[in-house]
């Protein structure tokens, strides 16, 4: 990148003035009239952005499917085109789209918040995102995530000491939810770093947005340990003794993850650090459950499922103690600078 410099002249005796690079102007084709955008930032540097009445295009992300059934190259394109912020997915191919095709399609405009099925042809499929993200708030995305895959994990272990085969199904179903807000913050967090109009009507600086995402990735990890700790007790068929120890520590999760959600909107130190030590005495807990399964007898596949709740119970935890440590960060790094 070449740094240019420019020497600051007074017009008028009170207008500061410097004069633009040629390169740059023809790069980016300002007229004389046109008007720019002027962004003071933070850290004391001023921002010159010739958006400022430029509408502009939609993006486009056009997908060719070359495959007939292949719907997870199809889920993975379709995550990464919309975490871009592209207006438009158009999705296409040479022959018909098959059934299985179109219905994850479906499947993935209801799971993402946004876009929509706006166009079907024989052979294509045109989706639109028809929110603006600024209009969705960091704060109610996080905490919703955060209801939801509590609630996940408490009747996970519910499930669990009751042998309720529906509850766990329902705790299954609910994991896609929790995706969903991921993804939306995830998306803002790529239009932050990529577009400063985007971060200002945010109201937000990339290191709060990055704060946010990391709790998130966190939380959304949580919920997909709650859905295995769903799906691992439909094997345990009977009622070890262990499973009381289970639900104690799962309590005992729980409320450290109250305290890191509680650490990081507050954005105290104090209340995020009192969470790691506490997650940290808790590993021994985990540590412990591991050992007492060595020691159980009976159905194999009790014992195997047993093994693997205990282990979500384990990344729960370290979960939870990425938040705090998190909530850490994220508090020095929104301090103001003293001087």
């Amino acid at each position: 990148m070449e740094i240019e410099t420019r020497k600051v002249q007074i017009t008028g005796g009170s207008t500061y003035v410097i004069s633009l690079p040629k390169k740059w102007i023809n790069k980016v084709k300002i007229k004389s009239g046109d008007g720019i955008a002027l962004i003071p930032r933070s850290d004391g540097t001023l921002l010159i952005n010739p958006k400022l009445s430029k509408k502009q295009d939609e993006l486009t992300k056009s997908i060719t499917i070359n495959y007939t059934n292949d719907t997870e190259t199809l889920v993975r394109e379709f995550i990464g085109a919309y975490l871009a912020a592209y207006d438009l997915i158009e999705i296409k191919s040479k022959e018909r789209l098959s059934p299985a095709i179109r219905q994850k399609i479906r499947k993935l405009s209801y799971n993402v918040i946004g876009p929509e099925i706006i166009d079907e042809t024989s052979n294509s499929v045109t989706v639109k995102d028809l929110l603006d993200a600024s209009d969705f708030s960091l704060v109610k995305g996080i905490k919703r995530m955060y209801i939801i895959s509590r609630g996940m994990h408490r009747d996970a272990i519910i499930a669990l000491k009751n042998h309720d085969t529906d509850l766990m199904e329902d705790v299954e179903s609910r994991d896609d939810e929790v995706d969903k807000f991921y993804w939306m913050i995830a998306k803002q967090y790529n239009l932050v770093l990529k577009d400063v109009f985007f971060a200002d009507k945010m109201g937000i600086t990339p290191q709060e947005s990055l704060g946010y995402l990391l709790v998130a990735r966190s939380i959304e990890r949580i919920a997909d340990h709650a859905k295995k700790l769903a799906s691992n007790a439909k094997n345990v068929i009977n009622n070890p003794a262990i499973i009381p120890k289970i639900a104690e520590t799962s309590d005992a999760i729980l409320e450290l993850f109250d305290g890191a959600i509680n650490a990081f909107y507050r954005n105290k130190f104090e209340y995020a650090n009192e969470v790691v030590d506490k997650s940290k005495k808790l590993a021994k807990i985990t540590e412990e459950l591991t050992r007492e399964i060595l020691a159980l007898e009976g159905d194999a596949a009790t014992i195997v499922s047993i093994a693997y709740i205990v282990d979500s119970l384990e990344r729960t935890r370290a979960y939870v103690l990425d938040i705090a440590e998190t909530s850490i960060n994220h508090h020095f790094a929104t301090q103001p600078n003293i001087q």
